[in-house]
Parts: C-alpha cells; sequence; structure tokens
C-alpha cells in the first residue's frame, strides 16, 4: 500500500508551504532518508507554457520556494529543470522561466535553472508501449529528484498530475515525435507508464491550490481545491488528487493502464488532512465529457467511432496566426492561409497538442452535430 501526504493550504503562502512540505517530507520518510549532501538534486516544476502564476496552468512558484527552503540544508547541489513544448532553445526557457515566476526563486536560493537541455536514449525492460526513450540528461542522472505537479483537467489524458508530468523529461520536439508515434490513447499512456518505470521521482509534490478545469493543461480555467499533495508513488499520488476533484479515478486512461500492468494496485493510505472532494467537481475538457460514444465506443465500429469523436477546431476570431499549433502539431495536419490556422481533418489523430500549445486559446473542442 502506497502512502499519500494530504494537506489543507487556502493560499500560496511561503511560510505555510514550507510548513507543509516539511510535514509531507517526514511522512515520507524525513530528510536523512531523501537527502543527503554531495549528491545531485534536480527539481522539476510542471511549466507547460509561458504564462504567469494566476493562470493556474503552471506550478506556483511560492510551491518551489517551500520546497527551496526545506531542501537546501540538506543537499547542495540543486538544479531546477523543465522541458516545455516546443523546441526548447535557451532564449525560449529562459522566458518561460521568468514569466512562471521560476528565475526569481532560483535566484533567491542560488540554485542552478537549466537552459541547456540535451536528451539521452534510456532503455525500458519490459516496456509498455516503447523500449527506448528519449529523456533529459539531468534527470536521468539525478540522485534525487523532486517532481512537483500542478492538478489539472486535460484535453488527452483527462486528468494530469504527477505521472502525466514526467512527459516534461522528454526532450523538446520528441514530444511531437511521440504523439504521432502512438496516436491510440491506450499507447500513449503505455509510454507514460514507462517513463514513470525509469524515471522514479524520490518525491511528487501536486500543487492543488488552485488547479485547473475544463480546456486543461493550459487553455483552461482556474478551479480553487486548496490541497497539497505529496508521495513516492507518482501513480498513487494521482488516485488521490483524482479524487481531490471530485473524479473516479476511472476515468485516468494513465491510472487504469497502471492498474492493468501491476504497476500500481490502486490502495492507497492518506495521511495529514480529511479527504474532502471539490464541491462541484473540475468539470472536464469537452473532449471528455460523458457521450453515447465515449460510453459505447465500439457501438459505431472503428471509423464511424473516430468520425464522431470530438476534435480541435479553430476559433478564427481569436486566432493570430502565430503558427505554433502548426510548428508542433505531430502529423503536420495545420496549416497557415490568410493569417489563420487551418486543419486538414482527415489526418488530425486528435492528440489535442495544438490546443495545449495556443498562446490566444483559439483552438476549441468541438463535438459533431449528433452529440451535441
Amino acid at each position: 500500500m502506497s502512502r499519500v501526504s494530504l494537506y489543507r493550504a487556502e493560499a500560496y503562502d511561503p511560510e505555510l508551504l514550507k510548513g507543509i512540505v516539511d510535514a509531507i517530507i517526514q511522512d515520507q520518510g524525513g530528510y536523512e532518508k531523501l537527502f543527503a549532501r554531495g549528491k545531485k538534486t534536480v527539481v522539476k516544476p510542471n511549466l507547460v507554457v509561458k504564462k504567469k502564476p494566476e493562470g493556474s496552468a503552471t506550478t506556483h512558484p511560492a510551491l518551489l520556494d517551500a520546497v527551496l527552503a526545506c531542501i537546501q540544508p540538506y543537499t547542495d547541489d540543486i538544479t531546477v529543470a523543465e522541458c516545455s513544448g516546443g523546441p526548447n532553445t535557451e532564449v525560449l526557457m529562459t522566458g518561460i522561466y521568468r514569466d512562471c515566476g521560476i528565475t526569481e526563486v532560483c535566484e533567491k536560493y542560488g540554485v542552478k535553472l537549466q537552459k541547456k537541455l540535451e536528451g539521452v536514449p534510456v532503455t525500458v525492460a519490459d516496456h509498455l508501449s516503447l523500449g527506448e526513450i528519449d529523456l533529459l540528461r539531468d534527470f536521468v542522472e539525478a540522485d534525487v529528484f523532486i517532481n512537483l505537479a500542478k492538478m489539472k483537467t486535460h484535453s488527452l489524458t483527462t486528468v494530469t498530475g504527477a505521472a502525466k508530468n514526467l512527459y516534461g523529461a522528454v526532450p523538446g520536439l520528441k514530444k511531437v515525435e511521440y504523439h504521432a508515434r502512438f496516436p491510440e490513447l491506450d499507447d500513449f499512456a503505455g509510454l507514460i507508464c514507462d517513463i514513470n518505470r525509469v524515471l522514479v521521482p524520490t518525491l511528487s509534490l501536486v500543487d492543488g491550490i488552485w488547479g485547473m478545469e475544463k480546456e486543461g493543461p493550459s487553455g483552461g480555467e482556474p478551479k480553487y481545491c486548496g490541497v497539497i499533495l505529496g508521495g513516492t508513488n507518482t501513480f498513487a499520488v494521482d488516485e488521490v488528487m483524482c479524487r481531490c476533484m471530485g473524479l473516479d479515478p476511472a476515468i485516468s486512461p494513465i491510472l487504469e493502464r497502471a492498474k492493468k500492468a501491476g504497476l500500481f494496485d490502486g490502495q492507497v493510505e492518506i495521511t495529514g488532512d480529511p479527504l474532502t472532494p471539490a464541491v462541484p467537481p473540475f468539470i472536464l475538457p469537452d473532449s471528455k465529457k460523458p457521450s453515447l460514444l465515449r460510453d459505447f465506443p465500439n457501438l459505431f465500429g472503428g471509423r464511424l467511432a473516430r468520425f464522431l469523436a470530438p476534435r480541435p477546431v479553430i476559433d478564427k476570431k481569436k486566432c493570430v496566426g502565430c503558427g505554433e499549433c502548426a510548428r508542433l502539431c505531430p502529423q503536420k495536419t495545420i496549416d497557415i492561409k490568410d493569417r489563420k490556422a487551418h486543419i486538414r481533418e482527415k489526418k488530425c489523430i486528435r492528440c489535442f497538442c495544438c490546443q495545449e500549445m495556443c498562446p490566444q486559446k483559439a483552438v476549441v473542442t468541438k463535438s459533431r452535430f449528433v452529440f451535441r
């Protein structure tokens, strides 16, 4: 049985969060067990896009502040690293760290911010989806790896938390390549499980004070939940996260794939504060809302079911023709014409990368008329 720490937190107060992080570390075995001087410690926040913390799309810098305040006395080699969507050039990462509030915190504690991101191949024994995965060297070579996730809904994987945050360890445009390689959701969930098997965090924390609902992971709306979660098993943390969101963990294809593969048995011991589900529950993305098609996926057969499935559509009033969606589309099925994005629907695999990375929230999910 896995242990998950749950603590109520009403606001992003650094001192309050420092006390909570300290309690979680003690719950999970203590500082001496988790940290040691001379060991390379890498901290990974969720910085999916360049947004201010108030947008609730990224890990709040106050949580990073609390983590660094707690662990710095126990380790003298700390690096903060992330690989958000896109090519991850040094210039791009500099802007993302700055706008997400991460640079200021790192300067406060004098810790390194990794901007030069290098991938290395990692072998996955008995893999579910991929036998060799490119992952960032910093994470692979870390002695201590702290995973700072964000509580959000997700247009592809329904929810995203500790386990899905490790997809950010895939370097740059390799993320796009893997989406194209695994267009089926079950296979992609298997890939996430594979990453979690070879890149095991020392500690995972989920920022759930303000999460995101609806069109997550970047285009949704802030949703208050008032919790910080922590644990050493990413799947167990996500199990409790779903319950905090007022959602059935069975809606997560990643959790279901992990349970099917024997990576997590679904049994969790919760320490700290009592679990109180969000009221009302987090609203799912349009692509994941209940429908006849979702409830009976084999009713119409493969091709018709795919035709009727929700799909990304460009809101021409919001689109500014920046080309970000076209550049990051795994299938290269988006063109820019007359300063507007156009999706060639026939080749679309419905990975919703375009929706995730659009800075203007110009990509919306649309259902066929028969299901509206």
